[in-house]
């Protein structure tokens, strides 16, 4: 008989690069359609000794199950569990996920990663970021399957240029139970989760499950806490030969507190504490002198307390300043106070997997979804009663918003900028099976989406150090906590937009066996098409010097006003928003666009091709593949900069900037080495991407914002080693080593200017400036970004586990090596390696007559290792250097604070 104990690791480890698609019941694939076409293919796949069939898709995959992630902490997300797969690094936020965490896979970061769960894609459709907290609880994950460098041919994403994580439910059980999981852990976390199957039931034998879920615990830093609540429940129905239906719906909640990231400059060795704007001296080899992780500045966070000044204050200068005091007793408006440093969040979806067998060699996939999510990240901005905006058509001389009985003050209010999304999405595929040796496959699919973002403001509670009214402003209850306009034809907001991101996607696969399936051969084509139907409410800032106390995002100026006057370009003024006015804003001229509508269109045909050889059988496989991606732009970032490419207006449309945008488009090739034995494997990848027109973000010195810009090619190449042996029936080792090299080909432009700019000589190498422009006369700087490296990339990682079975005890005890990352994009500036290792011991609780049920404990961070885990990735440029004024380049990179050791005990009852 198998051993569970020993097993149930391979189940979870070994299975991170041998675990095939071929389980009973299970969905390793993307969509239904996916799944199907992979067990078509490896049907005459040799089991191992685990019983788990070996791999033989002809690209780098890897396969984390449920068994593994039962060695995880309870409620963690499952991201952190995925960090034992090679070429993939998450930094969690805290111990526990809850705040989310930072995804890099072969050095691309989440938002050019597909995430799908049963198929449904989960990228935000604004800006296609994965939101790691907001994921099914680990107890109902099946499987998760990580391709680390190409999608599958029906890979439902408009940003995927770096590979593809998809999450499979389990499904419900086959008799009536009931499991609990009760956890307890460091800095007073609590958690409770519940599962009801209800085993078949019904003439046809239909299964289902519900659960729920509980979590909350304090920071580890700073004050506040992280809440979670979730609701899970799925229905399946198996058909037979005729198929199956499987449909599922999941509610979640969170309501956290930010930790605060830290500024940490460099400093020389021997200094104590945070430093803030020192001149920064190069060491013998030309780089900045090292820092020193450990004083006050990793414990720094968010403010505890903020003391707003009573109404009635006496006036100064004929406006009443109400001036907030943050616990550090400096004036700053309390924009650190932690009760406005939120992420407040609500996600739903109901969604479906079916097949149905047409004839015997024809079938039907069909996968629907829905999903629905509101969030936002706090915020807060001061308003002037007598703000034109406030004032509206009507005329009036302010609004009154603190009661004190005139319009003199300047108020602080609560202004989040809300998303709320609604999603609809369905998958559908033919598949086709002539033989044993060929499979044909037609997919099509819809992602639709309504994309909406707003940023009504609401006044705070008057209680003392009062937070929001509701975490989500003046969106919901009717607006009934919404700041009106003096007019009443509008909400006080900060931003105002709707978005639709369509895409129809058609693809074809064929996939077959050749010469006594010693070849298999794959080959398929992706054609999407992209369609993004912009739609401005506001004006936004075309020209001048917008400074507002709190300006909103992209500089959004959302009034009723009729505008003053309309210049030959397109662009406005307003006689209410001039220098000096007493409304809060010094505009210096401004100029805006007003609001409008544009759609563009994006599309590409993207062919791809796998070979798999096994010259000796499946113990032997080689494997090669090659496919094309593309990513297109932003959603949210084709509203930026009503004057783009550093100070030359469009002159299509001012309003939107993405004619200077064009997809980002990839080349990606693996190649491949897979042994399997009876007592363990190995697996060697060498892979290469290249990518064009690469899409980032910069600041525009003109503007005041992040705008998007294509830089050319970057190249990115590795390889990757993962092997596991089995040392004897109950001690098993499995590692991985991971080395990425990334460069880039061009420079990256930083700003024009009329003069050349004065480059202090210990940071030239860093900078370059460009010819004047014959027909402006402006020159142009350079950040040398050619020949470096991605940031927040490490050259080389490393993982090790180790799992011993001894008296009914499972002993786990795992480490992960992340080496050093450049923290801005012309490498000036790198954050240092750190190794953190994780322990976990399970007493089966079989031997006393609880079968499934166990006691387990986990350490994460065992050793209590003092490191950043994220780095912050807007910064083109690092150099605090004495008169250095290079606009994005005088602060340092902001990092995140990695979690301290934690211990957590959990109790597991299955009845």
């Amino acid at each position: 008989m198998m051993k569970p104990t020993v097993r149930s690791f391979l189940l979870g480890a070994s299975a991170l690069t041998v675990a095939a698609p071929l389980l009973s019941g299970a969905a390793l694939a993307q969509s239904t359609g996916d799944q199907q076409m992979e067990i078509v293919t490896v049907t005459a796949a040799r089991p191992d000794a685990t019983g788990l069939p070996d791999e033989h898709i002809s690209k780098q995959r890897s396969t984390v199950t449920q068994a593994f992630f039962d060695t995880q902490p309870p409620g963690q997300t499952i991201f952190q569990g995925l960090n034992m797969v090679p070429g993939l690094n998450f930094t969690n936020s805290d111990p526990y996920g809850a705040s989310g965490g930072d995804l890099r896979l072969h050095g691309q970061d989440g938002s050019r990663i597909s995430f799908t769960w049963d198929g449904m894609p989960l990228n935000d459709t604004g800006n296609y970021a994965i939101f790691t907290n907001q994921v099914v609880d680990p107890e109902l994950v099946d499987s998760v399957i990580v391709n680390q460098g190409t999608t599958d041919v029906d890979t439902p994403t408009a940003s995927a240029v770096g590979g593809v994580i998809g999450i499979t439910t389990t499904k419900p059980a086959d008799k009536m139970q009931a499991m609990a999981d009760l956890t307890y852990g460091s800095f007073d976390e609590q958690r409770a989760f519940v599962r009801l199957d209800s085993g078949a039931f019904g003439p046809w034998d239909t299964r289902a499950f519900v659960s729920g879920s509980f979590q909350d615990y304090d920071k580890f830093k700073g004050p506040g806490d992280e809440e979670k609540k979730q609701f899970n429940a799925y229905i399946y129905q198996d058909m037979g030969s005729l198929g199956f239906i499987g449909v599922g719906a999941h509610f979640n909640s969170n309501r956290n507190f930010f930790y605060n990231n830290v500024s940490y400059l460099p400093v020389l060795q021997g200094a104590k504490g945070l430093a803030v704007t020192p001149t920064v001296a190069l060491d013998a080899n030309g780089d900045y002198a090292p820092f020193v992780v450990g004083g006050p500045g990793l414990k720094a966070d968010e403010d505890p307390t903020c003391t707003r000044q009573k109404n009635g204050a006496t006036p100064t200068n004929g406006v009443q300043d109400i001036e907030a005091t943050s616990a550090n007793g400096t004036t700053g408006n309390c924009t650190g106070f932690f009760r406005l440093r939120i992420n407040p969040s609500d996600t739903g979806n109901i969604r479906m997997q079916s097949l149905f067998h047409i004839t015997d060699t024809l079938s039907f996939t069909l996968d629907p979804s829905f999903q629905y999510v509101l969030a936002n990240g706090g915020g807060v901005t001061v308003i002037n009663e007598k703000d034109a905006r406030l004032r509206g058509l009507s005329g009036a001389a302010g609004v009154d918003l603190n009661g004190d009985g005139d319009t003199l003050d300047q108020v602080q209010v609560y202004s989040p900028n809300n998303t709320n999304t609604r999603r609809y999405g369905v998958t559908m595929s033919m598949l086709w099976q002539p033989n044993d040796e060929n499979a044909l496959q037609l997919a099509y699919t819809l992602d639709y989406g309504l994309h909406r973002q707003t940023g009504e403001m609401e006044l705070f509670s008057a209680a003392v150090n009062g937070g929001p009214i509701d975490d989500f402003g003046g969106l919901r209850d009717g607006h009934r906590n919404a700041i009106d306009t003096a007019d009443g034809l509008s909400d006080l907001r900060q931003r105002d937009r709707k978005s639709y991101a369509i895409m129809n996607q058609a693809s074809l696969d064929y996939e077959g066996k050749f010469w006594n399936d010693t070849v298999r051969l794959s080959v398929g084509l992706r054609l999407p098409f992209f369609e993004r139907d912009l739609n401005q409410y506001c004006y936004l800032q075309a020209t001048g010097n917008f400074t507002q106390v709190s300006p909103g995002v992209g500089f959004q100026y959302c009034t009723t006003e009729t505008p003053s006057a309309v210049a030959a370009d397109g662009t406005v003024t307003f006689a209410g928003v001039t220098t000096g006015a007493p409304n809060g804003i010094n505009t210096g001229g401004a100029r805006f666009t007003p609001p409008g509508h544009e759609t563009v269109r994006y599309n590409r045909l993207l062919p791809n091709l796998g070979l798999t050889y096994q010259p000796w059988g499946p113990s032997d496989q080689f494997y090669f593949s090659y496919a094309t991606e593309l990513s297109a732009p932003k959603t949210d970032d084709l509203y930026n900069g009503g004057n783009t490419n550093f100070g030359t207006p469009q002159a299509h449309f001012t309003t939107f900037s993405n004619n200077t945008i064009v997809p980002e488009t990839s080349t990606s090739y693996d190649i491949g080495y897979r042994y399997h034995a009876d007592n363990g494997h190995l697996d060697i990848t060498a892979w290469n991407s290249q990518f064009r027109n690469r899409i980032v973000s910069t600041f525009d010195p003109d503007q005041g914002i992040s705008v998007d810009h294509n830089i050319g090619t970057v190249n990115m190449a590795g390889l990757d080693v993962s092997g596991e042996y089995d040392v004897d029936e109950d001690f098993s080792l499995f590692g991985t080593y991971s080395y990425e090299k990334t460069r880039v080909v061009n420079n990256l432009a930083l700003g024009t200017f009329a003069a050349s700019p004065v480059i202090p000589a210990s940071v030239a190498r860093f900078f370059s400036v460009g010819a004047a422009d014959p027909t402006t006369h402006l020159v142009t700087l350079f950040s040398e970004t050619a020949g470096k490296q991605l940031v927040e990339t490490p050259e080389h990682m490393a993982t090790a586990r180790a799992t011993y079975n001894i008296w009914g005890f499972r002993l786990g005890l795992a480490g992960k090596f992340v080496g050093s990352r450049f923290g801005t994009d012309n490498n000036d500036y790198k954050v240092p390696s750190y190794f953190t290792a994780d322990a976990d011991i399970t007493y089966k609780l079989d031997d006393l007559g609880f079968e499934g049920s166990y006691l387990k404990f986990n350490a994460l961070n065992l050793f209590d290792e003092k490191y950043f885990s994220s780095v912050g990735t807007s910064k083109s440029c690092f150099t605090p250097i004495s008169g250095q004024t290079v606009s994005g380049c005088t602060s340092a990179p902001l990092l995140a604070v990695g979690f301290p050791r934690t211990l957590e005990i959990t109790l597991r009852t299955v009845f």
